[in-house]
């Protein structure tokens, strides 16, 4: 199986490295839909085929649109496979995204002393103390992260270790149980299933340029937000919010008594801004805006105390980046610039396609960036 961590070497890169394929196909697996995205290479670019989402609520028992189910692997294979045949994707090509949700990113510290050779041993033993779980019950992967002098990172380690030179390595548990699925997924697909990568290394290749300062990327999912500071390519911290679009809507829902349906309609249609025809759905909005923003805050004090950085933009993405008014409420949060993720801006389509592809772009996020993987190989 291809490292989950391949990708990150790379995500800041050149788009094309020298991947022999002429298709790549990026596919998220979310908890309320299937995304999938279509690229070709044609002289050195990449260009759009196609994409396409897919709701998952269809494929439960009483389930909805737009709505968070748990689904067994038979189920999001024969989802996968629809996903697939209504946008016409006949490649096997494919990259698939693994849930950050369930995976544990952290920062180790080691002695720049040990000789990388001895790694195998060292990081499984130093990343029992930042893993919750059995470790037999994750598959670890790492990497030595490159020292920059200019990004800050070589000056901080040597500081927080006294003076003793250190290297830091970015390490990624990934639950067992999480690539069993994925991979049995895959097989009954009769995909391949040697590219699998975690979903925010997806988020920095799609949303990210070369910003020399640290962002924080804000994806607000259907069941939960995810928080990642990203300084240089590099993950610095990671949080989940439990609070993400459902919950939105089903507040919306239980407030007007309406339909979960009806409570999704509102949700997309008015956002945070006030409307003589429901006032109170802008309202509603915001208070479960307050809790992500005031997370996002908690989180963005604690990094700038540590080293001393302010955080210089925020970006937000998917599904959830896509409400009304959502950068101008945010403002009143966040003195970061701000801007919503357009993925699709870093391949090309259409014309005619330009304002459909922004306004939707967030949601495809991930989809796209794991796609763009595959031409970096």
């Amino acid at each position: 199986m291809d490292s989950i961590l391949s990708g990150l070497k790379s995500a800041l890169s050149g788009i094309f490295g020298k991947a022999q394929d002429n298709t790549a196909v990026g596919i998220d697996i979310g908890s309320s839909s299937i995304k999938v995205v279509e690229l070709k290479r044609e002289n050195g670019r990449a260009l759009l085929s196609t994409y396409g989402a897919l709701s998952l609520g269809q494929y439960k028992e009483g389930g909805m649109l737009g709505q968070v189910v748990v689904l067994d692997a038979d189920t999001t294979a024969k989802a996968l496979l629809d996903a697939l045949k209504e946008t016409n994707i006949q490649s096997k090509n494919v990259v698939v995204g693994i849930p950050s949700i369930s995976c544990i990113i952290f920062i180790l510290q080691l002695p720049a002393a040990i000789d990388e050779a001895n790694l195998p041993q060292v990081v499984p033993a130093e990343s029992k103390k930042f893993i919750p779980v059995p470790i037999e019950d994750v598959s670890l992967d790492w990497y030595v992260i490159p020292r920059r002098e200019d990004s800050g990172i070589a000056s901080r380690v040597v500081a927080e270790s006294g003076g003793e030179a250190m290297m830091s390595v970015l390490v990624v548990a990934t639950l067992n149980e999480t690539l069993v699925k994925y991979t049995d997924v895959l097989q009954k697909t009769g995909l391949a299933n040697d590219s699998l990568e975690i979903e925010i290394f997806s988020h920095i290749r799609s949303t990210l340029t070369r910003e020399l300062f640290p962002v924080l990327i804000i994806d607000i999912g259907a069941s939960k937000t995810k928080l990642t500071i990203v300084e240089h390519g590099i993950v610095e911290t990671f949080r989940l919010v439990n609070r993400g679009s459902q919950d939105m809507t089903q507040a919306i829902a239980r407030s007007l008594e309406v339909t979960f349906d009806k409570a999704e309609e509102y949700k997309k249609q008015f956002g945070l801004i006030a409307s003589p025809e429901h006032p109170t759905v802008s309202d509603i909005m915001k208070t479960q805006f307050v809790d992500i923003f005031q997370e996002a805050n908690t989180n963005i004090l604690a990094y700038e105390k540590r080293y001393n950085k302010n955080i210089g933009k925020i970006i937000f993405t998917g599904g959830g980046a896509m409400t009304k008014g959502l950068l101008e409420y945010a403002s009143q949060s966040f003195s970061a610039e701000l801007a919503i993720a357009d993925p699709f801006s870093k391949v090309e389509a259409p014309v005619f396609l330009a304002g459909v592809l922004k306004t939707t772009g967030p949601e495809f996020s991930i989809a796209l960036g794991l796609a763009l993987k595959k031409f970096q190989q």
